[in-house]
């Protein structure tokens, strides 16, 4: 004879597994567990009871009826399969489930295999601009707050080797498009990139804007090329004994690093925008080798980066494009019918140096170019050059890096904690080639590629920076800029000193 507890038990496990079909495969999971848990306890205080019974019934000399114990017995391992199918079944799904994971490095999605990934990133810097001296409007030079960057990044893998990057920008109220590039990588030693990308020159261009040391760049990459649209091969080569890691677009963290690749060439401090229109059938060859000699050595110099890079090619009739000073006033200006002609070439060696607190780097540019006149037929070749130092210091003590500064504490009152301070001190020169300002024309129709007049000679600036990083996202920089200029003024006087205070707030994801 069954006790009323273990007819309870039977019936329960009855109907729980007629009603669990209507939930979904984790409630049924979560539920069977916590019920077989139940069931098992009730089974071993019904074998209890009915141990007790049958002693009780032997003494009586009464034979015990098993049956009910054994279909209860039965209909358990009957819930024990079914509940481990449908584990099984439930880490199957689980295996093909995407991956979504929201960090301070952005919104990642993944497929379950990895083979498919979308990175979304972004940040935003709201500037200011004050000088010191309040010059009219005419020159350029007015106060001013503005939106200098506002970018969005998208960033995926598509079959495991084939990468690609999607990047607008609506700063400075404008849309434009600054990288669209795809990248097969299929060996970490060759990989081949094409679309719309930084050429391979200028440092100071490689490092990601919201890594800046300074708020504006020095004078040597406004005469190298920024984007450009064309195709590249690049790789690393490991240090011996180490594996090389494959990257997207170079971040020099490797023995060595080489890019080389054809562009439709862009012209000295060409805007991003006019990248997309090329105007001759010419093209450019750009390059450059970069190496870390002392990588893994455990010494101070482990973190000592040095690399050259280079263009050439042959524009032909390329429109010219002024420069600016760091306060973003134009001081070389190109007359009318001016445009490069002819053969062009840049040389830009390059180095830095990061070891615990310190961080230095240096870069030195020559840009040599054809300017011709088509309506006198006549040419000047231009050999303009640029240089730049700077050199920055934790003052909180976190390792200095080319890339992003992680803070070891980040911004919090309350616990005592603000953050990483960093300063920084830089000096940069512009020389512009005297030929430019040469008369090409006659006495009479005097004619000069810029003039003195409203073009400088040379310019010299010297920065000091104070940067906080709040956390990994959040970032202030104020800088002080002062820069000296020859020429530049009406009857060919030396332009005004420009004394400029530049700020920065920046978030970024």
């Amino acid at each position: 004879m069954l006790n009323k507890s273990a007819l309870w038990l039977a019936m329960t496990a009855i109907g729980f597994a007629n009603t669990s079909q209507a939930m979904s495969v984790e409630q049924r999971m979560a539920a069977m567990e916590k019920k077989m848990a139940q069931m098992e306890n009730q089974l071993k205080h019904a074998a209890a009871e009915n141990q007790q019974l049958k002693s009780y019934l032997a003494g009586r000399a009464q034979p015990v009826q098993a049956a009910p114990v054994k279909q209860l017995e039965d209909k358990l391992s009957v819930i024990s399969q079914r509940l481990e199918t449908d584990k099984k079944a439930a880490d199957e799904q689980a295996k093909k489930a995407p991956k979504i994971d929201v960090s301070n490095k952005g919104v990642v999605l993944k497929s379950a295999d990895d083979n498919y990934k979308l990175n979304i990133r972004g940040y935003a810097q709201a500037d200011s601009n004050f000088y010191a001296d309040d010059a009219p409007l005419s020159s350029g030079e007015f106060d001013k707050f503005l939106i200098r960057r506002a970018r969005l990044t998208f960033d995926g893998t598509l079959f495991k080797n084939v990468d690609f990057r999607i990047a607008p920008d609506f700063g400075g109220g404008q849309v434009r498009l600054f990288d669209a590039f795809v990248d097969l990588h299929y060996f970490t030693a060759a990989s081949l990139m094409a679309g719309k990308f930084r050429q391979p020159v200028s440092l100071e261009r490689m490092q990601t804007a919201t890594n800046l040391t300074f708020i504006e760049r020095a004078y040597p990459a406004q005469l190298a090329p920024n984007r450009d649209i064309g195709f590249m091969l690049h790789g690393a080569i490991a240090y011996p004994g180490y594996k090389a890691q494959y990257t997207p677009q170079p971040v020099f963290k490797e023995f060595i690093g080489y890019e080389v690749g054809v562009f439709n060439g862009v012209r000295d401090n060409q805007a991003v925008q006019n990248a997309d229109r090329d105007t001759d059938n010419n093209k450019e060859v750009a390059a450059r080798l970069f190496s870390h000699p002392f990588m893994h050595s455990g010494t101070a110099l482990a973190g000592l980066g040095l690399g050259v890079a280079g263009t050439w090619g042959q524009p032909q009739q390329n429109a010219l494009v002024s420069l600016v000073s760091a306060g973003q006033q134009a001081i070389v200006t190109y007359n009318g019918a001016a445009t490069s002609s002819g053969e062009q070439y840049r040389i830009y060696p390059q180095m830095y140096w990061y070891w615990k607190t310190v961080g230095i780097m240096g870069e030195y540019l020559v840009s040599s170019q054809n300017l011709y006149n088509a309506g006198l037929n006549k040419h000047a070749l231009q050999n303009n050059e640029a240089w730049h130092f700077n050199v920055s210091y934790m003052l909180t003590g976190e390792n200095n890096s080319f890339f992003a500064i992680k803070p070891n504490k980040r911004f919090d009152p309350a616990a005592g904690s603000w953050g990483a301070w960093q300063l920084a001190a830089r000096w940069s020169e512009l020389n512009i080639d005297k030929s430019t300002f040469q008369n090409i024309g006659s006495v009479a129709n005097p004619y000069s590629f810029a003039s003195l007049s409203n073009s400088i000679r040379n310019a010299q600036s010297w920065a000091l920076g104070v940067n906080w990083y709040l956390n990994d996202n959040l970032k202030l920089m104020t800088d002080y800029e002062e820069t000296l200029f020859v020429g530049g003024a009406a009857g060919n006087t030396d332009r005004t000193t420009e004394q400029a205070v530049f700020s920065r707030v920046q978030v970024a994801f």
